[in-house]
């Protein structure tokens, strides 16, 4: 009786020891894992990264091949964890997140924002790239709304609510971006048209259907300067940005595993500095005017 007592006493002890071992992670099988998506990666050596079709500089295509910060971000991390990188490139920017879900691609490098809306359906790694929404101000147009000198957000903003013009200043976003919902916010009252890119609605908004555009500071910084001899005189970035913002690596819910791994990998690349590096290899950027803020040569025109 005794015997028996002390052995299913001992069953039952070296059942809890496996029971609290497996719960914290200490004692687990080959192959196990808190992440599905890293061990499919693992496992088909290839890293699935789904990219921004047209974003200057972070993903864009030259001589028929897709270029940039992001492209370069994604080698790294393929390397590192020894795996061959497919860069999966769609027509729109709005596909990158079914795409994710659908397990069509393994993670989203894509200057994308981090968001509150965003974040309910999938996940974020820590931010890996700083920046701000900005304003392209179309200096002829906006001169019946008294704000064609403004030199910033703020000036701007107090401008329009005083002469109470707010209700007429038209603003371009691009169609299902993080700006979009912005907007409204920072602009009350204001009328907002969406349009397909990035590059479309800063056209209308040099054209003068729009008065302001609003997006990320690198993109409009870019823009203004590739298209400086139509848009010089015309146009004008005002500084600095008027609200942070954060991009992240996107990835499918349930992955905790690869999402340390990644957070991880953004604090290497932070540390090296190798963001910063792999911008200046797009753009000639002289300073930074604050943070998150940079300031372009005079003699940039970019182009492929």
């Amino acid at each position: 009786m005794k015997h028996t007592s002390r052995r299913g006493i001992q069953l039952l002890v070296t059942a809890l020891f496996f029971i609290i071992m497996s719960a914290t992670g200490l004692y687990a099988q080959e192959g196990d894992s808190t992440s599905p998506t890293l061990a499919g990666i693992l496992s088909s050596k290839v890293l699935r990264v789904g990219v921004n079709p047209l974003f200057k500089p972070f993903s864009f295509a030259s001589n028929g091949k897709q270029q940039g910060v992001d492209i370069s971000i994604a080698k790294v991390l393929a390397d590192k964890l020894g795996v061959e990188l497919k860069v999966v490139v769609p027509k729109s920017f709005s596909e990158l997140i079914p795409m994710l879900r659908n397990n069509d691609i393994d993670i989203i490098m894509a200057g994308m924002s981090i968001t509150f809306d965003r974040a309910k359906v999938i996940d974020f790694s820590d931010p890996y790239f700083e920046t701000g929404l900005s304003i392209l101000l179309n200096k002829v147009s906006s001169v019946g709304l008294g704000i064609s000198a403004a030199p910033d957000y703020a000036s701007l903003k107090k401008e329009l609510m005083a002469n109470k013009k707010m209700s007429r200043l038209r603003i371009a976003v691009t169609k299902g971006k993080a700006p979009e919902r912005a907007v409204p916010g920072f602009f009350p009252g204001a009328m907002i048209k969406s349009y397909p890119s990035n590059e479309a609605a800063a056209s209308a908004t040099l054209k003068g259907d729009a008065d302001i555009m609003v997006h990320d500071e690198i993109f409009l910084k870019v823009w203004l300067k590739e298209n400086a001899k139509t848009a010089k005189y015309r146009a004008v970035v005002l500084n600095p940005p008027f609200k942070p913002d954060y991009y992240g690596i996107g990835i499918r819910k349930g992955n905790q595993d690869l999402l340390n791994l990644l957070n991880v990998f953004v604090r290497e690349l932070q540390s090296n500095g190798q963001v910063e590096q792999f911008l200046g290899q797009y753009l000639p950027i002289t300073s930074k005017v604050v943070t998150r803020s940079y300031n372009l040569n005079e003699d940039y025109y970019g182009g492929d």
